[in-house]
C-alpha cells in the first residue's frame, strides 16, 4: 500500500506539473496576443522542461517560466518568426516547383523536397538547442540540423514520441487542455538532452585521447 500510495502521489505531482505548465503556456500566449506570445511562451515552456530533464524535479514552474518569458520576449519572437519564415519559404517553393513541368523544375522540386525534409528534422531540435546552448542567432539552426543528421536513432525516437502523442490526444481530446502541449515538449526535451549528453561525452573522450 505504501508503494501504491507513493506511485499515486508521484503520478498526481507530474499531472499537476504538466497542467500548470500547460496553463502558463496558453495564458502567456494570449498575454502576447497570440502573435507575440507563442514564441516566447514556447521557449519558456522548453526552458522549464530542460531543467526537469536535467534532474531538477522541484523546479519552481511559475517563477522559471515567467523569468524566461520576459527575458526572451523580444529575441524569442525574432527567433520564432525567423524559423517560421524559413519554413514558409521552403514549403512555398516546394509547391511552386511541383506545379511546373520540365527536367530543370523537376530537379528543383527534388531539391526542395530534401530541403523540407531537413527543415522538419530541424523542427524537432531547434528549440531544445536554443534553450540549452549559448550560440549566435543563426548558429542555433545550423547546430539543430547537424545534430539531427548525426543522431538518426534519436531522431527516430522523437518522431515515434511525436506520433504517439498525436494519436493519443486525437483519441482522448479531453486531455489536450490539461497537458496537450507540455507532454510532447517534455518528451522532446528529454530525448534532446540525452543526445546532447552523448555528444558532450564523445567530445570529452576525443579530448582525452588527444
Amino acid at each position: 500500500m505504501g508503494r501504491l500510495l507513493t506511485g499515486v502521489m508521484a503520478f498526481c505531482t507530474w499531472v499537476s506539473h504538466f497542467a500548470i505548465l500547460n496553463i502558463l503556456w496558453i495564458g502567456c500566449t494570449f498575454l502576447g496576443l497570440i502573435v507575440f506570445g507563442i514564441g516566447p511562451s514556447t521557449i519558456a515552456m522548453y526552458g522549464v522542461c530542460r531543467k526537469v530533464a536535467m534532474g531538477d524535479t522541484d523546479v519552481p514552474v511559475f517563477k522559471t517560466f515567467w523569468g524566461i518569458y520576459k527575458k526572451e520576449f523580444v529575441k524569442g519572437n525574432l527567433f520564432f518568426y525567423t524559423f517560421v519564415l524559413i519554413g514558409a519559404m521552403c514549403f512555398y517553393n516546394l509547391f511552386f516547383f511541383r506545379q511546373l513541368d520540365g527536367g530543370f523544375f523537376n530537379a528543383l522540386h527534388i531539391m526542395m523536397m530534401i530541403t523540407v525534409f531537413a527543415f522538419l528534422i530541424m523542427v524537432l531540435y531547434v528549440i531544445p538547442v536554443y534553450v540549452h546552448y549559448k550560440l549566435s542567432f543563426f548558429e542555433h539552426f545550423k547546430q539543430a540540423l547537424l545534430i539531427g543528421f548525426l543522431r538518426p536513432a534519436n531522431l527516430f525516437l522523437m518522431v515515434i514520441c511525436g506520433l504517439s502523442s498525436y494519436y493519443f490526444f486525437i483519441s482522448f481530446p479531453g486531455f489536450i487542455p490539461i497537458f496537450g502541449f507540455t507532454l510532447f515538449a517534455q518528451l522532446n526535451m528529454w530525448l534532446a538532452m540525452k543526445c546532447f549528453e552523448d555528444i558532450e561525452q564523445y567530445k570529452a573522450s576525443r579530448a582525452v585521447r588527444v
